[in-house]
């Protein structure tokens, strides 16, 4: 068996990410089981056994076992912010995270998906909390139309350097466990998904046959002239000193 976790922040493009590899049908069926929120839902979806809220090792257990391909891969993804509310639920003795995370995930591999340009994702995150839209699955479900979008410089700034200090705080993760991510940029991976799916297969030790083909990604870019009118004012702004 060969487990994999997506380790990212959220706007970074581990949806995009995670479809690709959803859809390869070789790696598992990665999502956000781990949301200190969705646990419950997730329990119900999949018809699970064990209760999250009184048995959460069991919870994690079962759907390592049930959310697996048929070549024996279970991938999942998870948020900076969800890391260690997830490890205290699981935390027994003074096992170290990474000696933790393999205990829980065979033959763990990880994932590093990050942004580089960070204002622009924080431009995307400060847009979906207005629209509640965070995909474009769910476009036809915004609670507000471009035209109500409020623009805020100091909200904008703020968010960019949660995203900032979340990379960074994976970085140190990974380093003070001695771990060697895959490492995913998210404006690479956009622009060259089905090749960048074939190293990420190869990096996992996934087998595929000379007939494999990269299936085509459902996602768009949510991204439009609001996104890139605040990012030039916001620019403008911090210039001029004005924000």
């Amino acid at each position: 068996m060969i487990s994999y976790l997506v380790c990212a922040t959220h706007r970074s493009g581990s949806n995009l990410l995670c479809q690709a590899l959803w859809h390869t049908e070789l790696c598992g069926y990665p999502q956000e089981f781990f949301s200190p929120t969705r646990a419950p839902k997730i329990a119900e979806e999949y018809s699970l056994k064990a209760d999250p809220d009184s048995d959460y090792p069991g919870y994690v257990a079962e759907l390592v076992g049930k959310r697996v391909s048929s070549n024996g891969v279970f991938g999942t993804k998870i948020m900076w912010s969800h890391l260690e509310p997830f490890l205290s639920r699981l935390r027994q003795d003074s096992t170290s995270d990474a000696d933790l995370l393999a205990r829980i995930f065979p033959n763990i591999r990880y994932l590093w998906i990050r942004r580089d340009d960070k204002l622009r994702q924080a431009i995307s995150m400060w847009k979906a909390k207005q629209t509640k839209v965070y995909n474009s699955l769910q476009r036809k479900g915004a609670s507000l139309p471009d035209g109500e979008l409020e623009y805020d410089f100091h909200e904008i700034k703020k968010i960019m350097q949660r995203f900032e200090d979340e990379d960074a705080a994976w970085e140190k993760f990974f380093t003070e466990n001695s771990i060697v991510p895959v490492e995913i940029h998210y404006e690479d991976f956009a622009d060259n998904h089905e090749e960048r799916t074939l190293e990420i297969l190869r990096e996992l030790g996934i087998e595929v046959s000379e007939q494999f083909t990269v299936k085509p990604i459902t996602y768009r870019r949510l991204a439009d002239s609001t996104n890139e009118k605040w990012r030039e004012r916001y620019l403008h702004e911090k210039k001029t000193g004005k924000g």
